[in-house]
């Protein structure tokens, strides 16, 4: 009798919790969102999620609070948000570098399959800049430094990025003498630039647009397919006979067990924003290519640049 009473509690508790998260699923989202940044405040990354969340709380009953977790570039922003509880009310804003570039850098705690889709909402070329009174006025001066004693300082957002792994190729292939100087995010690598304590770095353009409007810092080329008309005049890597290409995918994923019931509530939300005249607008701002992609589309992205960076990387 005893056990039959054991098996009919147990059977009922696992009856009411199974009540419960349906509801609470159904109920979805009933309490505020909390989406991490695993960079600093002020990068592209960051100011992108920002706006991001701002347009998904109009198709949301619930506010979003961005938080910013930087640090061992990006990576352990990226680790915490993998291991967040998959309910929905933590999810992730990343740049391409932390989820498919680092891991074939570094040993993280996390891969891309610990993460499900939600929303893809942008990309950009990576980029090499200089200051504006650099000797470097053009690529073919900075290219000019092969075998020289010239050895540059080159800064990046972090050590196994797509601006590190940029970089990584650019100065394998010419042959050019460095340092290699990493920053925690993109802002900081770009701070180091104006202040005189790098003498380049690697980073996304519109990233650089305050200081390149400033007229303190220059673009020298893109690592984009093709020209782009936001950066009239400055040329590609590819233009100039080097085989560089490496784009920045701007996104927003949940831990891979969220329920298929609240990725589908998010990204409903998460899609019109991105698709938001608003947000296409600012993405124009920050100098990013909009591409709206559903969370199916972001994953087969990310797991493809994971296996070419990969690739690269690894050479």
């Amino acid at each position: 009798m005893y056990e039959k009473l054991m098996i009919a509690s147990i059977a009922t508790a696992a009856t009411i919790a199974a009540v419960s998260m349906a509801s609470s699923q159904a109920n979805f989202p009933n309490k505020p969102i909390t989406v991490i940044v695993p960079y600093g405040a002020g990068g592209g990354t960051d100011t992108t999620g920002r706006f991001l969340a701002k347009e998904a709380e109009k198709h949301l009953s619930q506010p979003i609070a961005v938080i910013n977790r930087s640090g061992a570039s990006g990576t352990v922003g990226t680790a915490e948000a993998a291991a967040a509880a998959p309910d929905g009310y933590t999810l992730y804003f990343g740049a391409s570098d932390a989820l498919i570039t680092t891991p074939h850098s570094l040993k993280v705690p996390y891969s891309v399959d610990d993460f499900r889709g939600i929303v893809g909402v942008s990309y950009a070329p990576s980029s090499i800049a200089v200051r504006t009174d650099s000797p470097w006025e053009t690529l073919e001066d900075l290219l000019a430094e092969k075998d020289t004693d010239t050895v540059i300082d080159r800064g990046h957002s972090g050590v196994g990025g797509v601006h590190h792994t940029l970089l990584k190729t650019l100065f394998l292939e010419t042959g050019i003498k460095f340092r290699d100087i990493p920053f925690q995010g993109g802002s900081k690598a770009i701070a180091a630039l104006r202040g005189g304590h790098v003498d380049l770095i690697g980073g996304t353009p519109g990233a650089m647009l305050a200081s390149v409007d400033a007229g303190e810092t220059r673009i020298l080329a893109l690592s984009s397919p093709e020209p782009l008309d936001a950066f009239p005049g400055v040329p590609t890597f590819k233009e100039k006979g080097l085989d560089i290409v490496a784009t920045v995918e701007w996104y927003l994923l949940a831990p891979n067990d969220t329920p298929d019931e609240v990725v589908a509530i998010l990204e409903e939300a998460f899609l019109k924003a991105a698709s938001s005249d608003e947000f296409k607008a600012f993405t124009v701002t920050r100098k990013q290519e909009s591409l709206v992609r559903n969370g199916e589309e972001i994953m087969a992205k990310l797991r493809s640049d994971s296996e070419f960076f990969g690739e690269i990387i690894n050479k």
